[in-house]
């Protein structure tokens, strides 16, 4: 099962009673950040007292937290990293954590020999890179030596615009699949996805057969037996193979076949959480900001097959994201939803989509799909 926690659903700035980006994923693996604006510590510690004393049997805890999967450097999607980190050591942890996020060659390159220093403008490096980033908040006080815990810096460089794993996974059970995006940065999206599993084991075949319990057990745990002279095959007390679970998080990218290769994810995502910074009425300023308008992630949640499509990243400019819903619907014939802050989706094993909003008291559930 999966569950994403939305905590952050404006662009660029607080808005409109909304925080700047920042998600909480829940997997079978540990708990993962996409993203981390800013007072992204607060959110995560405020939204989970609310769902303890709501009842809800979910938890946003800090110490769960195994990665924070960055998706540019921006930092009304990264402001928020160095005050976590620092929380996580005043909180004692000791659990190694991973941080990942996209960069380039060059500005690694140029990050490893100039140490803390900002890339001239005619370096072709932006500031915003996240190698550039990482280096700064290192020196800024997140060594190993200065920490109570060790971070693992992932950086990883795109020579091409096409998907790949994360050179290291650290949720146990899940891939992490990196996409890379258009946005004027290095950026990506994040597919992540749960293990295919076996089919269900068929225990009324079994019991039409009388077999013994101990038969029963080996051919559960894919073992042959011999019953009554004949060979039975354990392959044949199973059904289909159910696959895996997935999520994407598009990050901000603009629309068009290099700004978001979808159709060449692993699998079609079963909820996609897609930017929609504007309207299409400001098309032009979606195209000059290399952002994506609701109609464009509708588009795109076409493109991949998404079983539901979730907006987020709302300019200030939009207070009432009902035009954003209709706009995104003419594209995509799926379920779409207009998340606000607090909002949860959950994806169950079967890939049934349940969208929990938030509500004064706690969250009202819907099912999507």
């Amino acid at each position: 099962m999966l569950q994403l926690h939305v905590l952050g659903t404006s662009s660029a700035r607080f808005a409109h009673g909304r925080s700047v980006s920042g998600s909480v994923l829940d997997t079978p693996g540990g708990i993962a950040l996409i993203d981390c604006g800013e007072g992204m510590q607060k959110r995560i510690l405020d939204h989970n007292k609310t769902l303890k004393e709501s009842g809800e049997n979910r938890r946003t805890r800090l110490s769960r937290i195994r990665c924070i999967l960055l998706t540019h450097g921006h930092l009304d999607h990264s402001w928020g990293v160095l005050p976590l980190l620092q929380t996580l050591s005043l909180d004692g942890r000791r659990d190694p954590l991973t941080v990942i996020g996209p960069s380039s060659r060059e500005a690694i390159d140029w990050a490893t020999q100039h140490p803390g220093e900002v890339p001239p403008k005619d370096s072709g490096i932006s500031s915003s890179d996240l190698a550039i980033l990482f280096m700064q908040w290192q020196l800024l006080g997140t060594r190993d030596e200065e920490l109570s815990y060790p971070i693992n810096w992932v950086l990883v460089p795109f020579d091409d615009e096409i998907p790949c794993e994360s050179p290291v996974q650290p949720l146990e059970g899940v891939t992490i699949t990196m996409v890379p995006t258009h946005h004027g940065v290095p950026s990506c999206g994040y597919h992540v996805a749960t293990e295919n599993r076996g089919g269900k084991f068929n225990r009324a075949l079994a019991k039409s057969l009388n077999l013994s319990p101990e038969q029963v057990s080996l051919l559960a745990e894919g073992n042959d037996v011999k019953h009554d002279g004949d060979n039975l095959v354990a392959s044949q007390f199973r059904g289909e193979p159910r696959l895996g679970r997935s999520i994407m998080i598009s990050g901000d990218t603009s629309h068009g076949p290099t700004g978001f290769q979808i159709e060449m994810l692993p699998s079609p995502p079963d909820f996609l959480l897609h930017e929609a910074t504007f309207l299409a009425e400001n098309q032009g300023k979606a195209t000059q900001y290399n952002h994506s308008t609701a109609a464009d992630a509708g588009r795109h949640a076409t493109s991949c097959k998404a079983g539901v499509l979730g907006l987020t990243h709302y300019s200030s400019r939009i207070d009432r994201t009902s035009y954003s819903v209709s706009e995104a619907r003419e594209y995509f014939s799926g379920p779409v939803i207009a998340t606000c802050d607090g909002d949860r989706f959950e994806v169950d094993s079967e890939g049934k989509v349940t969208h929990y909003h938030r509500v004064e008291n706690g969250w009202q559930p819907s099912i999507l799909s």
